[in-house]
Parts: structure tokens; sequence; C-alpha cells
């Protein structure tokens, strides 16, 4: 039995701010979100909206890969921001948008 020692690795998460105004931050999300990356991604979103802008755009346009955890991440952050009174949205990939459906978030998370 060979081993396939060029397996594929998970892509490194990358979370950076892309643009900020007065009222509105833009996070982009870019990499694989999984059981290993998804706490750094809630820490580190948390800590980005920390200031209570007035709108959040989640752009995950860069996600490759995203299981539950990281969809937990996402409905703890949209419970997050109603609570706090920030407007968020998300503008997935395709692989993180087809997730929301399939797991009936859908109707839970604004999809930009």
């Amino acid at each position: 039995m060979a081993i396939d020692s060029e397996a594929e690795q998970a892509a490194p998460l990358v979370v950076t701010e892309a643009a900020r105004s007065e009222e509105t931050i833009t996070v982009e999300v870019v990499g694989d979100i999984d059981i290993s990356s998804s706490p750094r991604l809630r820490a580190e979103l948390f800590e980005m909206l920390a200031d209570g802008p007035g709108a959040a755009v989640i752009d995950m346009t860069g996600v490759g890969f995203c299981d539950s955890s990281g969809l937990s991440v996402l409905v703890q952050l949209n419970r997050h921001c109603q609570d706090s009174g920030i407007d968020l949205s998300f503008a997935p990939s395709k692989v993180v948008h087809r997730a929301i459906e399939l797991t009936g978030l859908l109707p839970t998370l604004r999809v930009a």
C-alpha cells in the first residue's frame, strides 16, 4: 500500500480587515476553516468587531473548505452581532454557501 506524500494539506487561514469606514467594516477570510482553525477564526472576528461598527461584511469568497465548526463560528458571530446591534452579512464562496444551504442556515445567516 502506497502512501501519498503529496496529499493536500489545509490552506492556512488568513483573517484581515479589508476595509473600514465610519460605520462599516469588511473582513476578508481566506483559506480553510476546520476544527483546528475555527477557534482562531472566532477570536479574530470577535476582536475585529469589538468596537461595535454599525455594519460588518464577512467576505468569505476565498474560503475553500468550511466544516461544521466553521459554521458554528458564523452562527455565534451572527448571534453576537444581533445582540450588539451590528448589521452583519456574509459574502460566501460557493463552498461556504453550499454548506450554509445544506445545513438549513440560509434563513438564519444573511448572505449577500
